[in-house]
């Protein structure tokens, strides 16, 4: 069992670095905390490239027996002049069975990859920033495929998205908002053709300096999500709401930066805690 569990994992990372490397190899969210960390320092790098991973883990529970989610991801993050940005993302999803009788005891697979173009310019003190972002459905998510493989890793969703960030430099204190709306095209069903008009975002975040190394970052991120409609007719749930709060811990050290983090679904309090742990190094071309 084991030897099979570690065959699987190691099935899933090796297709997501293949993926990567070849969409040039690839994640905005990361790159936004690390960010954070120059406390309105201007960079003089011409071109910046970011290669980043980070690897969450929660409690995930089935009917059946309980489990382990963990949400490995690659990403790149190019950075041309100091406004330009071009951001590659791909996700993937491995569930492990905690109960001993559980078949199967671990299962993986690739979730849905994600480019982002972005444009970044500063005023006075504020960092403004606009992006627009396609996510592909490439992950498993049709319901007789999930359940004979026994995980849903995408949204079967093709989605666009913007979002608009500013961000206010207080040296050593960095804070800001973004807002990022999402629309998912028609997806095929069985039952005909689904959509989903509308989800929009909201971030609040503030990172203090505690020295040259350690920054501690935190946010709350409420969320309104539309229905879905399917065949045009919405849903009953009508619009659902969702609140997510996040404490972080980023070190950083010349090129390199690691994160710790644990989050919440805050409107749900029965929603278990996640972890995560973020790496990234960070090659940078002079002017």
């Amino acid at each position: 069992m084991v030897k099979a569990m570690k065959n699987i994992v190691r099935r899933v990372l090796s297709a997501m670095a293949a993926v990567a490397l070849l969409s040039a190899i690839g994640a905005p969210a990361f790159a936004q905390t690390t960010a954070h960390q120059r406390v309105g320092v201007e960079a003089k790098d011409s071109l910046e490239a970011t290669v980043g991973t980070t690897l969450e883990v929660f409690r995930s529970d089935t009917a059946k027996t309980n489990g382990v989610e963990i949400d490995p991801t690659i990403s790149l993050d190019l950075f041309f002049r100091r406004r330009f940005g071009l951001s590659f993302e791909v996700p993937a999803l491995v569930w492990i069975a905690t109960g001993h009788e559980a078949v199967p005891r671990a299962v993986g697979a690739v979730g849905d990859p994600e480019v982002t173009a972005s444009y970044t310019f500063r005023l006075s003190d504020w960092r403004l920033s606009a992006a627009l972002s396609y996510t592909h459905p490439l992950g498993i998510w049709n319901y007789y495929e999930a359940r004979e493989r026994q995980i849903a890793s995408g949204s079967g969703y093709p989605k666009l998205g913007a979002l608009f960030s500013a961000v206010r430099y207080l040296d050593p204190i960095v804070a800001g908002t973004s807002l990022r709306g999402e629309t998912c095209f028609a997806r095929p069903e069985r039952s005909g053709t689904s959509t989903r008009p509308l989800i929009l975002t909201a971030n609040l975040f503030a990172t203090e300096a505690l020295n040259d190394v350690v920054a501690l970052s935190a946010s709350l991120s409420p969320k309104l999500s539309w229905p879905r409609y399917l065949n045009g007719v919405p849903d009953e749930s009508g619009i659902i709401y969702s609140l997510t709060g996040s404490a972080s811990l980023v070190f950083s050290e010349k090129d390199h930066t690691l994160r710790v983090r644990v989050s919440k679904l805050l409107s749900d309090y029965s929603s278990p805690v996640a972890f995560d742990l973020g790496f990234s190094h960070t090659f940078r071309k002079k002017e």
